[in-house]
């Protein structure tokens, strides 16, 4: 193409560029393999185990797993997970329940009392008007007796009795084989507030 082929428009324009086979310069490439050296030292030589002045300050043995505060049960699931599995849905994980239909657990009276009274409520399941903590609650709470052994019963509630603040003491699967032993004829829920007040 000669100059006079050339328009203004593109006599204005930069030429493509084009591929070449210009090597990285030798400089560059060791101050890369420097840094890499540098960094692989470093993590090397520091101490993972402490506490990072950045973030939240986590050490490694913060984010190991940790032993459960749970007991085992017969069937090997955990205390804390049996609650997750059969309570959380209705009581919620942080024992909070919901307002009017599933009482909480944190700070309950029922929880924090008599453990026989506490036992006899998963036992055989509550319905109708309960109070707990000042608040009326009218839900319906399954019995658990035919669904859970006296191990998972007394792991469970063990569990609950020492959350979210809660001071019960621990629960014994014999404990919760001489309640069952003691109610066995009883075939429906207990009456809420009318006939747990009256439980020995």
């Amino acid at each position: 193409m000669s100059g006079s082929d050339i328009s203004p428009q593109e006599s204005r324009e930069n030429p493509d560029p084009g591929e070449s086979s210009h090597p990285i310069p030798l400089w560059v490439l060791i101050l890369s393999a420097g840094l890499l050296i540098l960094c692989a030292v470093y993590i090397a030589l520091s101490d993972s185990g402490a506490a990072s002045i950045y973030g939240d300050q986590r050490t490694v043995s913060d984010l190991a797993p940790k032993a459960s505060s749970g007991q085992a049960t017969a069937s090997g699931m955990d205390a804390g997970a049996l609650f997750a599995a059969r309570c959380a849905a209705c009581h919620q994980a942080a024992g909070t329940g919901l307002a009017g239909v599933f009482p909480p657990l944190a700070g309950s009276s029922w929880v924090n009392g008599r453990d026989t009274t506490l036992i006899q409520i998963v036992l055989h399941g509550v319905q109708g008007p309960l109070t707990v903590n000042g608040a009326s609650f009218n839900g319906v709470m399954p019995n658990f007796g035919t669904q859970l052994s006296d191990a998972e019963i007394a792991a469970v509630l063990t569990y609950v009795r020492g959350q979210w603040g809660n001071g019960g003491g621990p629960v014994s699967a014999s404990q919760v084989a001489a309640q069952r032993t003691a109610t066995a004829s009883r075939s429906g829920a207990w009456n809420g507030d009318a006939e747990l007040a009256k439980l020995p």
